[in-house]
């Protein structure tokens, strides 16, 4: 049996990440390029892997010099509510999944509570060469082997905070 999944992440989805807002001389904002995991195999002898980004920006607004910006992106529960184990959804259907701030997906990211890490950053934005930066940050998904997942296409909801 294999099983179509849409992305994690979907565009409407990703509008929902905290908007631009302004930091003495930076605005920044963040935008995503979202988590597809494509078609599950449950009988595949290991886990199906993927990877989306999280991409944050900061600008230089006038007046003021040089600004250093630091800032953090955390990510929701979704609609499971738990970073322990987050759930795709089809009707009343679940499928696991998490997402995970490294490759080795060792640590899922989330907010920093509950054994979950988050992602930091920093840039130093100017009036010259360097009046916009942006930082891309990989978000890696992972699906467990061996789910017996009814067929069709789960998805979920994640929301972006980030925080500088």
């Amino acid at each position: 049996m294999r099983v179509r999944l849409v992305s994690l992440f979907a565009a409407g989805v990703l509008a929902l990440a905290t908007p631009a807002r302004l930091l003495a001389g930076a605005g920044c904002s963040v935008s995503v390029v979202g988590v597809n995991f494509g078609l599950y195999d449950p009988l595949a002898l290991g886990p199906s892997d993927s990877a989306g980004s999280v991409e944050v920006t900061c600008d230089y607004l006038p007046p003021g010099g040089a600004t250093g910006v630091s800032y953090d992106v955390a990510l929701s529960t979704g609609t499971s509510g738990s970073f322990l184990q987050r759930y795709m959804a089809l009707g009343t259907a679940r499928l696991p999944y998490n997402l995970y701030t490294d490759a080795g997906r060792s640590l899922v990211w989330g907010n920093g509570s509950a054994g979950s890490g988050f992602v930091s950053g920093g840039m130093k934005v100017n009036p010259g060469a360097h009046s916009s930066l942006t930082n891309s940050h990989t978000v890696y998904g992972r699906i467990p082997a061996g789910v017996d997942a009814a067929l069709g296409s789960f998805s979920d909801s994640i929301v972006v905070t980030l925080t500088f």
